[in-house]
């Protein structure tokens, strides 16, 4: 399984949290969730969102899975025992568990604005993976579970300043191959004149009329909507 932030772990918490307040991402959650507690956090990432679930309910019971091990190296360090970690795709989900609610906060997948419309960003390049990935999640929550998925800011050109003199420089751009719509997202962090790391990330760009057919297919109905902050899906 291929490592795609094996070269930003060592900056991600701190640029991240530049461009987002995460108590208040997971304060949101919190709101949706409500009295649930079994939650699986799909792509969970060095554990951000769910140190502050956390703090605002600690009787929440929370599985993380990821796909980058250089990520969840340091989730472990910051949540220990608190949360069970699973390197896993979610297009590969399986732990013998049910959840009353899964929610993917950028990892899996992510709903970015076009001009036109709002599309699903997600880090799996394939339709047919994605469409799985709905469908390994539908398998994995109780009937009438809640599939959250939130917007992000990751789609824009970025310049901020770190700790330490280091600058981190983000680029996006968007690729048309074969009639399939990417985004390229380039990070790159410098101290002075030196580059310190770079990554590229490519994402996969799906319509409305896509995504939302596919959620269909898995047994998903729209739920809730806040525009520019998240969508949710009940599980019929």
């Amino acid at each position: 399984m291929s490592d795609q932030y094996e070269k930003l772990a060592h900056f991600y918490d701190d640029f991240v949290q530049k461009n987002r307040n995460y108590y208040e991402i997971a304060r949101g959650f919190s709101e949706i969730i409500g009295d649930n507690k079994n939650l699986l956090d799909i792509g969970i990432g060095t554990g951000l969102v769910v140190e502050h679930l956390l703090e605002i309910n600690p009787s929440y019971n929370i599985t993380g899975i990821d796909t980058s091990e250089s990520l969840l190296e340091q989730a472990r360090k910051k949540l220990g025992q608190k949360v069970d970690l699973y390197c896993q795709s979610v297009s590969e989900l399986d732990v013998d568990k049910k959840f009353d609610v899964a929610y993917s906060r950028g990892g899996a997948w992510t709903f970015v604005n076009d001009e036109s419309e709002t599309m699903l960003a997600s880090h799996i390049l394939s339709s047919a993976e994605i469409k799985k990935s709905f469908q390994c999640v539908a398998n994995h929550l109780k009937k009438g579970g809640l599939l959250i998925i939130s917007s992000s800011n990751a789609y824009s050109n970025k310049l901020v300043e770190l700790d330490n003199g280091i600058v981190h420089k983000k680029t996006a751009t968007t690729e048309l191959v074969d009639d399939e719509r990417y985004a390229i997202l380039g990070y790159f962090f410098y101290k002075g004149e030196e580059l310190l790391a770079e990554q590229t990330l490519k994402l996969k760009l799906l319509s409305h009329q896509t995504y939302t057919s596919m959620l269909e297919e898995a047994g998903f109905v729209e739920g809730a909507i806040e525009p520019g902050k998240y969508c949710s899906y009940l599980k019929t």
